[in-house]
């Protein structure tokens, strides 16, 4: 039985490497390097396979392609960044989270002066809303000393609309003043927490009212 078994494994592997040998001469030679003893690769067209396949190493002409300088692969630091995939900062980002409390029928805005190019992540939520929330504007403008180069009393809006949340990134276009206006349509006094992290020169209430009556302005 043991011998029979022997046997039967040892003509498997013969029939195996048989099998293997042919594949490799008509199939693999000709296929790969373009040698073709029995003529089996030029009569199915495998031959041609050789003719188009890249050789090893070959350059397919997809290389690391860099829009700011010469790519030295022999620098210590490379402290240049592809615009518009990195912006470098020459300060750490921000975080800061602000209580906004609006009185009943009240509306205030809230501003980042930032350079243009700049980035904001944030969030801001109605603290215990009971009923619509808020109205908010979420828009930009240039400084005084910038208004010259836009037309009259140009501004730039991002989002509006009517809630108690909303979450995003935003990216300053131009530079100025961006941030929220935000209008009180709970019944009662509320208080907007707003978080943002980013970069931003400074952060200020630019405008508050109750009722209709101005109570602050900040120029810009």
């Amino acid at each position: 039985m043991t011998e029979k078994k022997s046997w039967s494994i040892g003509k498997k592997l013969g029939l195996a490497s048989l099998g293997a040998a042919i594949l490799l001469v008509t199939v693999v030679l000709p296929a790969e390097y373009g040698i073709d003893p029995t003529g089996f690769g030029r009569l199915t067209s495998i031959g041609k396979l050789s003719e188009t396949a890249p050789a090893a190493g070959h350059d397919f002409g997809q290389k690391m392609q860099f829009n700011i300088a010469e790519y030295d692969v022999t620098a210590e630091k490379i402290e240049q960044s592809i615009q518009g995939l990195i912006q470098l900062e020459d300060t750490p980002f921000r975080t800061v989270t602000i209580d906004l409390k609006i009185e009943d029928f009240g509306e205030i805005e809230h501003k980042f002066i930032m350079p243009t190019d700049t980035t904001l992540v944030y969030s801001w939520e109605v603290l215990e809303a009971k009923g619509e929330g808020i109205y908010y504007e979420f828009h930009g403008h240039p400084s005084s000393d910038d208004a010259v180069n836009y037309p009259e009393d140009f501004e730039q809006a991002y989002s509006k609309g009517e809630g108690t949340t909303q979450s995003g990134s935003f990216t300053t276009p131009f530079p100025g003043y961006h941030g929220w206006y935000l209008m009180n349509l709970e019944e009662g006094p509320i208080t907007v927490r707003l978080k943002v992290s980013g970069y931003w020169q400074e952060h200020k209430e630019m405008y508050r009212a109750v009722d209709g009556k101005v109570i602050k302005v900040v120029e810009f």
